[in-house]
């Protein structure tokens, strides 16, 4: 899928490894896949992510824990089986499901690499894909040094 092609809203549906905690999900197909060091180990190994435009928990909210992770951004995981669910910058107004926990993936394409320069030797970037070096992704999404929260 180029940059110019259509996004076409796809309904989709996930939940977490034991199914304490389900969500539906408006996406558009496209997954993104980041290589910084926090996602490493929150995923052990690169987090994939589909974005969202709408979102809802459809069963176990109350086994959803949502924290804090760096000074932009929070992510979600179920209580029970600790799979992630979500990740979700500031600037969102809705998350980007972990890609994984999606009930069905077929037809998804990649469309951007967060911290391309921070992937692990050995794996390859995407072909044909943005990237975005940490240098890039912190300029984009850090709040500036003077802001407060």
């Amino acid at each position: 899928m180029s940059q110019h092609d259509p996004i076409i809203a796809k309904h989709s549906t996930g939940r977490c490894l034991c199914g304490a905690v389900a969500y539906a999900a408006a996406t558009d197909g496209r997954f993104s896949i980041c290589y910084c060091k926090m996602c490493q180990r929150w995923a052990a190994g690169v987090f994939m992510s589909a974005p969202t435009t709408a979102f809802k928990i459809t069963q176990g909210a109350d086994k959803l824990h949502v924290t804090r992770t760096s000074d932009w951004a929070e992510r979600a995981f179920c209580t029970e089986c600790g799979s992630n669910i979500y990740y979700k910058a500031d600037m969102m107004e809705t998350p980007a499901v972990a890609f994984g926990s999606l009930d069905d993936t077929s037809g998804f394409t990649p469309r951007i690499q967060f911290f391309s320069d921070k992937k692990p030797e050995g794996l390859p970037l995407v072909p044909d894909t943005k990237t975005m070096t940490e240098a890039e992704c912190n300029a984009a999404f850090a709040p500036d040094p003077g802001e407060t929260s």
